[in-house]
């Protein structure tokens, strides 16, 4: 088993050799358990940190999702707007289209012909 050695001050070997006698134990077996204790709440930190990051993570991609799903409906939203307005535009177009065509109709039916030898002098 690897061994450690500390020097620690004389406060700090006075109170755990205090804490030891309390507990009915020796000083290495306090420190020991001590060592234990902390590096379990270390790792118990570590995770608890670990998880908040990630449940801040999801957070952050479920905002982001909804956001999208909004952006996707407008966008769908205008799209239809659009399309409705291509259509719209779409129909007016053939109408000037007809009417154009039965105005040349028109003009050429009331149109008189003219002789070539009227004109001439």
């Amino acid at each position: 088993m690897p061994t450690v050695h500390l020097s620690l001050p004389e406060a700090v070997y006075s109170e755990l050799k205090e804490y030891a006698s309390e507990m009915g134990i020796q000083i290495t077996d306090l420190i020991k358990m001590m060592i234990r204790e902390g590096l379990e709440r270390y790792r118990r930190e570590k995770e608890e940190k670990r998880r908040r990051q990630q449940e801040e993570t999801t957070q952050a991609l479920l905002q982001v999702l909804h956001e999208l799903e909004e952006l996707r409906r407008e966008f769908q939203e205008y799209r239809a707007y659009v399309e409705g307005e291509l259509y719209r535009l779409n129909s007016s177009i053939h109408g000037l289209k007809r009417r154009v065509s039965k105005l040349e109709d028109t003009v050429e039916e009331h149109l008189i012909p003219v002789d070539a030898e009227i004109v001439s002098p």
